[in-house]
């Protein structure tokens, strides 16, 4: 039997193991995990908030038509 070896792993027995990745200027931390690269970001309280996939996804496509509105007002102009 071959063993497995799976990055998440460690996050799943112990937790993850975050680290700062990025500050941002209205004061919230963006932490990523070494093991799995799992992302969160705190707020300015210091509250956890675990940024999902789907977040990120939503937010790209709301940010696309977002532009996409302004291009079709500005042609109508």
């Amino acid at each position: 039997m071959k063993p497995t070896f799976n990055n998440a792993l460690p996050c799943a027995v112990f937790g993850h193991n975050f680290v700062k990745s990025k500050t941002n200027s209205d004061h919230t931390v963006e932490l990523t995990c070494c093991h799995c690269n799992h992302v969160a970001t705190t707020d300015a309280q210091g509250n956890f908030r675990e940024e999902t996939l789907t977040n990120k996804h939503m937010q790209t496509t709301l940010r696309k038509l977002y532009h996409l509105k302004l291009r079709a007002l500005s042609i109508n102009l």
